[in-house]
């Protein structure tokens, strides 16, 4: 495999609940990239199809371990100037993913989104709370997480582990060269949206100038009504929904259902504790990044 085949070109390797899905869906927008309809085979993270937890378990059919059924995810690609996919465990999954993209596609580039790991850890918290996954507070999901770990759930359930990015992507530079690897901030999808995609294009050589519809995907927050949603995830109306509903139409409910509200201060206050350390050797791994937010 290599980026002269119609394999990928590049990768999105994290951090999930970064943006990942956003920017996936940007890029399948541009002329000259092409993106497969499996956002996040995980292939090159090496990992079974045999996550457990409650609820779908939508990644293992994600999951793809066959090098055929990889490349064949990039049959109708071979036209394109780029073509990637969004994985976005495998920044997680460091050690095992970056020596055999390494040794698959020793030009890929790899492109990295970070967001503050308190909101990252919250947001993935909610996420499983929206899909009827996770039916206990904050508290105490963080309490569980090394206890489901153990168990076999799937990396979402990883609150703080999946927000250790000094430690996961010193792997990946350990691997590839500098100057392959692209990493922004989730605050800069936010608020420069148009830059960001257009400095993500000049990285994997593509046009910078094409402007894609800037739509949210993957809505999270809280639901406004908790006990309702308790009774339509019984019903399955948000898996449903998911699966049904045109995906703008399902972000638009999404956006009216959900509410953002930040995490509890107390929990809050001790994740930038717990997360301190690993920030600070991110600044060393990536000097000319502000992190100052990430503080507060």
């Amino acid at each position: 495999m290599g980026s002269n085949s119609a394999g990928p070109t590049f990768l999105i390797i994290g951090a999930a609940k970064s943006g990942t899905t956003a920017l996936y869906r940007w890029l399948q927008q541009h002329p000259e990239v092409y993106m497969p309809p499996n956002k996040q085979p995980h292939y090159f993270a090496d990992i079974p199809p045999h996550f457990r937890g409650p609820g779908d378990q939508a990644l293992n059919r994600d999951i793809v371990t066959d090098k055929r059924r990889y490349l064949d995810l990039f049959a109708e690609g071979a036209g394109y100037r780029a073509r990637g996919e969004a994985s976005p465990f495998y920044l997680y999954y460091a050690t095992r993913s970056a020596p055999n993209i390494r040794a698959a596609i020793p030009d890929c580039r790899l492109v990295v989104l970070l967001r503050n790991p308190v909101e990252r850890a919250y947001a993935g918290y909610l996420h499983l709370v929206r899909d009827g996954r996770e039916r206990g507070s904050f508290r105490q999901a963080l309490n569980r997480e090394d206890e489901r770990r153990r168990l076999g759930w799937e990396p979402l359930w990883g609150h703080r582990a999946l927000g250790l990015y000094g430690e996961q992507l010193s792997e990946i530079l350990r691997v590839f060269p500098r100057e392959q690897v692209g990493v922004w901030l989730h605050d800069q999808m936010q608020e420069q949206p148009q830059a960001l995609f257009a400095e993500v294009c000049r990285f994997i050589g593509v046009d910078s100038r094409f402007v894609p519809a800037y739509t949210r995907h993957n809505t999270g927050g809280a639901p406004r009504h908790p006990a309702l949603h308790v009774l339509l995830v019984r019903l399955r109306v948000p898996h449903l929904a998911k699966h049904l509903l045109p995906e703008p139409l399902g972000q638009w409910v999404a956006s009216r259902y959900l509410q953002h509200r930040p995490p509890p201060a107390d929990i809050a206050a001790e994740l930038r504790t717990f997360f301190a350390p690993d920030t600070a050797a991110l600044r060393h791994l990536l000097p000319g990044k502000d992190f100052t937010a990430w503080a507060r």
